[in-house]
């Protein structure tokens, strides 16, 4: 097979079939993304190597997605299961959503969705039972490779097999996410998922919630930051959420959220990877979701907890107690400690003298992101 035919849907799914001896990929209407999004890759004309990554990385989630279709066929009963009152974490990428994530998951009242369960979706098996699982060993031999390819994501995204992960990785099986812009520079796909209706996009993941927790009535918890883009279809879907809000300055945010996004693309498109252009995409998408956000927050009666960076950064324990009180949440003894002993084994890098991403970078300015973000910076008294 040439290395162009690898991305064709129809060759990217008897793949996977092959790999999985799966054929049912659920409702097809998530080819309508897969499509999409394979067309604009092709149009790169990726080199060998990364088109074989890119085959690889998709073919993942094409698993992941009859992984899932299959265990809610077998586990059908689980569709019944309620979504109580979930705590989502959402908030502007580099504004602390996953030091605050990892801190809660401590937390024994909570479950999460372990990153190999997102990979390999199942009812979740005894934790003793995992080393065992060959989907288990696949996941933590790809994760390592991938952190070899590009370190500096491993410091950004603290992942690891048996982690806690976010809900992205469940939303991008159904192929209309921001996980995909954020790995290849695919403007016609973005178009096109940043314009939909993304209820489907949330059904499809309180129902593969549901199997991974069968069994298991604690409360979910949740973090993706790109839920602010998509917050009213998360509301509806998730009508008793209690949502977190953290906070920064997009003026010093988007740097690094820029320089996060081209690490991820250069491992997949290589030269391909444009810092210009991810600048421009990335301001534009954050400044529509924080809008977007703050329009649902004003009409609804769901309640919201926000968190500064600053504030959290200063006090992280004491935030997080915060937030227990504000939802009438119980932080035990134990936890707690567990929580301090996080701290102490993952303290905060030291700030350098100057920052270590300029929007220069990234075809941006300081002023140019003020401007953008005049509104979401006066509500939150940035500027």
């Amino acid at each position: 097979m040439s290395v162009a035919d690898l991305l064709v849907p129809e060759a990217m799914l008897a793949a996977s079939t092959a790999r999985t001896g799966l054929s049912d990929f659920g409702n097809p209407g998530f080819r309508e993304g897969l499509d999409r999004l394979l067309s604009d890759i092709r149009a790169l004309d990726l080199a060998e190597g990364f088109a074989r990554a890119t085959a690889f990385r998709i073919g993942q989630f094409l698993d992941a997605r009859a992984l899932a279709v299959d265990g809610l066929r077998r586990h059908g009963e689980v569709l019944a299961t309620p979504v109580r009152r979930p705590l989502i974490i959402a908030g502007l990428v580099r504004s602390g959503t996953t030091a605050l994530h990892q801190l809660l998951s401590l937390d024994p009242q909570f479950q999460g969705p372990e990153h190999w369960l997102t990979v390999a979706p199942k009812p979740r098996p005894p934790r003793d039972r995992w080393q065992d699982d060959p989907h288990y060993r696949a996941v933590a031999d790809s994760i390592a490779a991938f952190v070899a390819s590009a370190p500096e994501m491993l410091d950004d995204h603290m992942m690891s097999a048996d982690g806690i992960e976010e809900s992205l990785f469940i939303l991008a099986t159904g192929f209309a996410s921001n996980m995909w812009p954020s790995m290849w520079p695919v403007p016609r796909y973005d178009l096109w998922y940043r314009d939909r209706d993304d209820r489907d996009s949330y059904r499809w993941l309180a129902d593969v919630l549901r199997l991974i927790g069968k069994g298991d009535d604690r409360r979910w918890l949740l973090k993706n930051p790109t839920d602010l883009f998509s917050l009213g279809e998360v509301l509806d879907v998730f009508p008793d959420a209690m949502i977190v809000q953290t906070h920064r300055d997009p003026v010093e945010a988007m740097p690094s959220i820029c320089n996060l996004i081209l690490a991820a693309q250069r491992v997949f498109s290589g030269d391909r990877a444009d810092p210009v252009a991810i600048g421009g995409r990335e301001a534009e998408m954050w400044s529509v979701a924080l809008d977007r956000a703050e329009r649902v927050r004003a009409g609804s009666a769901n309640r919201f907890f926000d968190i500064e960076f600053r504030d959290f950064t200063r006090d992280q324990l004491g935030t997080v107690k915060r937030l227990y009180d504000h939802f009438g949440l119980t932080l035990d003894a134990s936890t707690e400690a567990a929580m301090q002993a996080w701290l102490d084994a993952h303290p905060r890098r030291a700030a350098a003298t100057g920052p270590r991403y300029r929007p220069e970078d990234f075809g941006l300015t300081a002023d140019g992101l003020r401007a953008r973000f005049a509104d979401y910076r006066a509500r939150r008294g940035y500027a």
